[in-house]
């Protein structure tokens, strides 16, 4: 037999809690994640294969007309962006404007991926765990864009810009994993 128990082993340490989450993580497709993000400039059917990473599987009709009209057809600015050392996060919200929260921190992640971690309610919901704040309720819905998007630029990112993260792809994985983890609803049986 090959039996496994898992123990509470409480840690102040954010490079332990990255280490051990971050090996729990999986998600399908991540070579489709890592060959995009490598390109020095994308094309289209990078853009397309990055979101539907995202999505974790093919865009619905309406997610494919979002993405086209509101983020392939700005492929010259995506690229300019993605190649300009930095971005004036200013003029970036007012381009990307009518993208949800996700899609806009992900295209944001794309761009810079060190220095813009990927956010979706799993982060949201670890993050609100990890500093002891009311994170049952987190899910896409419960929501709205504007908050979802100050949370990430006025806390989630300050947070881990202090934190000085060196890969921020296995804080994202580790977060992520542990976010699940908890909506699950077993986490309190076994972190009693």
């Amino acid at each position: 037999m090959h039996l496994i128990q898992l123990y509470k082993t409480p840690s102040t340490n954010l490079n332990e809690f990255i280490k051990h989450w971050s090996r729990l993580y999986s998600y399908a497709n991540e070579e489709v994640y890592y060959k995009s993000l490598t390109r020095k400039t994308y094309t289209p059917t990078d853009i397309q294969s990055l979101f539907e990473w995202k999505n974790g599987m093919k865009l619905s009709t309406l997610k494919q007309k979002s993405l086209d009209t509101k983020i392939i057809s700005k492929l010259t600015l995506i690229n300019e962006l993605k190649n300009s050392p930095n971005i004036d996060l200013n003029t970036f919200q007012l381009e990307f404007e009518n993208l949800t929260a996700v899609w806009k921190i992900f295209l944001l992640h794309t761009l810079k991926p060190n220095k813009y971690p990927i956010y979706d309610q799993h982060i949201h919901r670890a993050f609100l765990f990890i500093n002891k704040e009311d994170w049952p309720n987190i899910s896409n819905s419960s929501i709205s864009n504007k908050a979802k998007e100050q949370f990430y630029f006025e806390r989630y990112l300050p947070f881990i810009v202090s934190q000085n993260i060196n890969d921020l792809k296995k804080l994202d994985e580790a977060f992520f994993a542990f976010g699940q983890f908890l909506n699950t609803r077993n986490y309190s049986k076994l972190l009693q």
